[in-house]
């Protein structure tokens, strides 16, 4: 059993850890949203209903229910609805295309979803599912901005949805609740789970061989990465929680462990208000970051870019600001220097804080000191009940002084993958000292002081603008081309991004085909069934791909 030093009951369910909350906040602001704020009280209510609607349509303690929705009032209502219940939350990505969501739904076999405007789409033609559709205008506020917000919305999305056809239950999340408001009328509020060891969520993410897998993550673990935020404003800054004056930007998407467990629920822990974006915006959450005084800032490092560039949060005042950092991505230097700079300027007492994590750990398990300036192309420091060591690559075999695996060994550790024992297994490794540890597959070198230096990534999963990514999944769709033969996806650097570069041996009856014409086909192809993150950027024609003794593609050959 792993000792918790923090202070916080850690051992509850992630709805018991916000019904604390809603109680003790009652009408104060839980949740911002376009201009419209939810208390504590109608989100409350919100999750009830929800929760009593999916009693039912027959969701049962146990069962997965897939959540394909961006960062709204319905998405976070439905994960702790879903918690309340002891089902599970199975978190997708909200822009996935059909085949993605077809393999999400067949992994961890789901009978039920909530989808939006967007993603609605990607449900078709499964007959044994039940549909949520949240619109995302749902909760705009009834005045003139949340009209023109509305109208502008529609021009967005114009001819980018469609309804999901032979299913099994299609309805409208307006209906959905005043199902679960009936429901309680007759049988009252549905009865709390309470183990706090169940799974809790699945994150869908590459794991040792880059196919997407199900990361089982508990509520405690979850627990456990949310309040190490708590421990750090704390204990490491000497800073008081305030709930009345602290507010959180949660525009990182909550189906990632980043904005999933430090920034959505660490709000529902300490019972602070959360700002929510669907997506990131930098003027708009620039704005509210001025008009809520928010003081927790978690952003990817393209955000922060556009927000320094443009000047938004020039000259405001943040002596109140507790966190502000970056991660999902390769956090650049010379952004992490200007923020300090910035935050300097603006009379805040932290510095810029980069840091480094994985789904099957939540998500980060280091982060460097946000009271000093961090070294160049350093991850960080273990966070709170965090150790890490490095070890030589395919062994327990610690080493010091040199570049190493790194390995993880905390609370936040997941279960395993879904239904996968045998990558589990290559993930989760009993050392000598007979404990399980989390081998990242990363190469990092930690220096006589602990920070930790990140080398490179062992595992072929590619982050695209802070999105992981798979080149065997996205391999496998482009075979089904009749003009594909075989291919191999690599990740090349370009301008300090990571782009997708498509390695193409063509069908020998087109092999005379004009080239130009069939790299444009094949980008549609992508466009039309892969995510855009997924989409090559380049396309290559060779003659064979290059093969090891044992007759595997050898991708690292590639450039």
């Amino acid at each position: 059993m792993i000792e918790y030093t923090s202070k916080y009951n850690v051992r509850t369910t992630m709805y018991q850890q916000f019904e604390h909350s809603a109680k003790e906040r009652g009408s104060n602001p839980c949740l911002y949203y376009y201009n419209n704020t939810l208390s504590w009280n109608e989100t409350a209510d919100m999750v009830d209903k929800c929760a009593a609607a999916l009693v039912a349509n027959g969701v049962k303690k146990g069962d997965r229910v897939i959540i394909c929705l961006p960062n709204m009032p319905q998405c976070v209502a439905a994960v702790y609805a879903v918690n309340k219940i002891g089902a599970i939350a199975s978190m997708l990505h909200p822009l996935s295309v059909k085949s993605e969501a077809d393999y999400t739904i067949n992994l961890v076999d789901a009978k039920f979803a909530f989808c939006f405007d967007v993603s609605e789409k990607a449900f078709t033609q499964n007959p044994d599912l039940t549909v949520i559709k949240c619109r995302t205008a749902q909760y705009f506020p009834k005045t003139p901005y949340g009209f023109i917000a509305n109208m502008l919305y529609k021009k967005k999305i114009k001819g980018k949805t469609a309804p999901a056809e032979n299913v099994k239950k299609l309805i409208d999340w307006a209906d959905f609740l005043n199902e679960g408001e009936a429901y309680i009328k007759d049988n009252g509020v549905p009865e709390t789970a309470n183990d706090s060891l169940a799974t809790a969520a699945i994150m869908m993410t590459g794991g040792t061989t880059g196919n997407p897998k199900g990361v089982m993550l508990t509520s405690e673990a979850i627990n456990n990465l949310s309040y190490q935020l708590v421990d750090v404003v704390e204990q490491v800054m000497h800073m008081k929680v305030n709930q009345d004056t602290d507010g959180m930007l949660s525009a990182l998407p909550v189906f990632h462990g980043f904005g999933f467990a430090l920034c959505m629920h660490v709000s529902m822990c300490v019972g602070m208000a959360q700002a929510l974006f669907p997506a990131f915006d930098a003027k708009m959450c620039s704005d509210s970051i001025k008009k809520y005084h928010l003081n927790y800032i978690f952003g990817v490092p393209d955000f922060f870019e556009k927000v320094y560039k443009a000047g938004y949060l020039k000259g405001i005042d943040m002596s109140s600001m507790k966190l502000i950092g970056s991660g999902g991505d390769v956090v650049p230097y010379s952004l992490t220097e200007k923020m300090d700079r910035l935050l300097k300027e603006n009379g805040a007492k932290v510095h810029f804080v980069t840091g480094y994590g994985l789904t099957e750990c939540v998500t980060v398990c280091t982060f460097t000191d946000p009271r000093r300036e961090a070294p160049q192309g350093c991850i960080g420091v273990p966070c709170y009940n965090i150790e890490a060591m490095t070890v030589k690559p395919g062994t327990t075999e610690k080493c010091e002084g040199e570049d190493g695996e790194l390995c993880i060994y905390a609370p936040t550790l997941m279960q395993g993958y879904w239904n996968d024992p045998e990558e589990t297994a290559k993930m989760l490794v009993e050392h000598e000292d007979g404990r399980v540890w989390l081998h990242t597959g990363d190469m990092c070198f930690i220096d006589e002081r602990g920070d930790i230096y990140y080398r490179q990534r062992l595992k072929r999963v590619y982050k695209i603008s802070g999105y992981l990514v798979y080149p065997s999944f996205i391999e496998e769709t482009y075979r089904a081309m009749a003009e594909i033969y075989d291919c191999c996806v690599i990740g090349k650097e370009d301008g300090g991004k990571t782009i997708l570069k498509l390695f193409v041996v063509k069908n020998k009856k087109f092999n005379n085909d004009d080239e130009a014409a069939l790299v444009e086909k094949i980008k549609e192809f992508g466009e039309q069934n892969l995510s855009k993150w997924s989409v090559p950027r380049e396309v290559v024609f060779i003659d064979a791909l290059p093969r090891t003794k044992v007759g595997k593609v050898d991708f690292k050959v590639l450039n």
